[in-house]
């Protein structure tokens, strides 16, 4: 019987720790948003985000930008932001073609602000 709440005890703690866990993305939005890059210039294959997170930490990053819409999901910013754009897929500077710095609010209805190339 012992045995048996220890395991009833564990798996709800476990449950619990699952959700707990979970809810940190589904209200990020009201501090901070992920990024949507679109790319109006059609030459864009990567970008440099640089700026500061959710937990106001100075973070950058690196992405792939494959189509013409990417989203880049897991990140999330606030503030400004700067985004460099490049014409290859690793950021490299000999590619650099243009940057932008954008306004991430805090709060807003969704998820995703816009960055156009």
């Amino acid at each position: 019987m012992r045995k048996k709440v220890a395991t009833t005890v564990g798996a709800a703690a476990l449950a619990f720790a699952g959700v707990m866990g979970s809810a940190g993305q589904s209200v990020a939005a009201s501090n901070g948003q992920q990024i949507h890059f679109h790319d109006t210039s059609t030459v864009v294959y990567s970008i440099r985000i640089e700026g500061y997170n959710q937990n106001g930490a100075s973070v950058s990053g690196c992405f792939v930008t494959p189509s013409r819409d990417t989203w880049i999901s897991g990140w999330w910013w606030k503030g400004e932001v700067r985004v460099t754009f490049y014409r290859n897929n690793s950021c490299s500077f000999a590619t650099y073609y243009d940057d932008a710095i954008v306004w991430v609010p805090t709060e807003q209805s969704g998820d995703w602000t816009s960055v156009y190339s």
